[in-house]
């Protein structure tokens, strides 16, 4: 894009105008005598060309090269500069000075800090008081102040000048703080609109991942200890040929929903919806340690199949079709999570052989039966009662695996919270 092409920031717009009306005025000022005194010498009057000219020259360089309220700041500077050097041309005329240093005070106040202001402040002292020690200048004009009738024309001019830019400065305000009080209202309508945006997109996501992205607190892809479920409604495929859409919508909708509320109230995380299917791990974002991931995951199993029993229950009262069974595989290892995909599309998901051989239990189990690895067992076989299931080849896993089928939870361990 042209540079030219950029609006200008509504800083260096709104000082554009007092800089022009205060230069005007502060060359009047400072000229007065000269000009009643004849002492009006070339040098003087480069000087008052620049003063004139400044204040264009500076919206020019600022918009190309510092088009910000940064750079609307830091233009001030030159302004402290400038006035140092108007108050030893005017010989340190007291109410010449008192105005000139005013003004940049103010302008200071408007669109700076009170830290950028002592900043100008001092910049201008410097100049000042170099150029009274450079100079050799004598006394702050209070004699000719009170015995020349051309001090007091620049008195007078004075008093316009300070009049003139209060008001213009008291404008000055009041655009700024009309642009600010817009900016505010758009903040506001723009805040709104983001939030019924992430309402929308809450649904897309786990929430235990939409809250890790509301507080920016997701990192590179790391290596993590998962538990990782897989379940699958059987002979999904055929049921869809045998019944209506709606009904099937209705139908998977139903499962679904309930399925994920379970999963939400044991803590695993909802990786995605396959169809029928649906993948949960549990271990990032949050983890209770190996052990207690472990037991969540598979109580998580248990709760869902009871759920869904009570569901072809409900189904067939209903005169649903009722007849859906699952199949369930969990096991737990180490996994790659963190965010996959594109720059356009990213998927926060977990990644390796722990989720393919989860996937091949979930494939291996029979009707409404939970398949997990020994390396889960291991760390449940204490709370749940566990049939072992022997060796078993899955598809595209270079090692046996030993498997074991849950039967259910021992007598003596309660309940986790949130499941009857």
């Amino acid at each position: 894009m042209r540079q030219s092409s950029l609006s200008t920031h509504y800083l260096i717009k709104a000082i554009h105008l007092p800089r022009v009306v205060a230069y005007l005025l502060a060359a009047l000022v400072t000229a007065s005598d000269h000009f009643q005194a004849e002492t009006f010498g070339w040098e003087f009057a480069g000087f008052l060309l620049v003063l004139l000219l400044y204040p264009h020259l500076a919206k020019g360089v600022t918009r190309r090269f510092a088009n910000s309220a940064s750079g609307a700041q830091g233009s001030l500077r030159v302004d402290a500069v400038l006035v140092g050097l108007l108050v030893i041309a005017n010989e340190f005329h007291f109410l010449a000075s008192v105005s000139f240093v005013t003004a940049l005070i103010i302008s200071s106040l408007f669109i700076g800090a009170f830290t950028g202001m002592l900043v100008n402040l001092l910049l201008l002292l410097i100049t000042a008081f170099a150029g009274y020690w450079w100079l050799g200048l004598s006394g702050f004009g209070f004699s000719a102040m009170s015995d020349s009738s051309d001090s007091l024309v620049r008195t007078w001019l004075s008093g316009v000048f300070i009049i003139t830019y209060s008001a213009i400065a008291t404008a000055l305000g009041y655009q700024v703080s009309r642009h600010l009080g817009q900016g505010r209202k758009q903040l506001e309508t723009y805040q709104i609109s983001i939030e019924s945006l992430a309402k929308r997109l809450q649904p897309y996501v786990s929430p235990q991942i939409y809250q890790s992205i509301a507080a920016n607190h997701f990192k590179v892809t790391r290596r993590r200890c998962l538990s990782v479920c897989f379940a699958d409604i059987e002979g999904f495929t055929a049921l869809m040929d045998s019944l209506p859409e709606e009904l099937v919508t209705r139908i998977l909708n139903d499962y679904l929903t309930c399925m994920a509320g379970v999963a939400l109230d044991f803590g695993g995380t909802i990786d995605k919806f396959m169809g029928d299917g649906i993948m949960i791990f549990f271990g990032d974002p949050l983890s209770s340690g190996r052990q207690k991931d472990a037991l969540a995951c598979v109580e998580m199993a248990l709760a869902m199949r009871a759920k869904l029993t009570d569901l072809r229950s409900r189904w067939q009262q209903e005169g649903v079709f009722s007849d859906i069974h699952i199949r369930i595989g969990i096991h737990t290892g180490e996994c790659a999570v963190g965010n996959f995909g594109s720059a356009q599309r990213l998927d926060y998901t977990a990644i390796g052989s722990t989720v393919n051989i989860a996937s091949r239990l979930e494939g291996r189990a029979d009707r409404d039966g939970i398949l997990i690895s020994a390396e889960t067992f291991a760390l449940v076989e204490a709370q749940l009662h566990c049939l072992a299931r022997g060796r078993i080849r899955l598809r595209g896993i270079q090692r046996d695996i030993d498997a074991y089928l849950v039967i259910g939870r021992l007598p003596e361990v309660a309940s986790p919270p949130g499941v009857e």
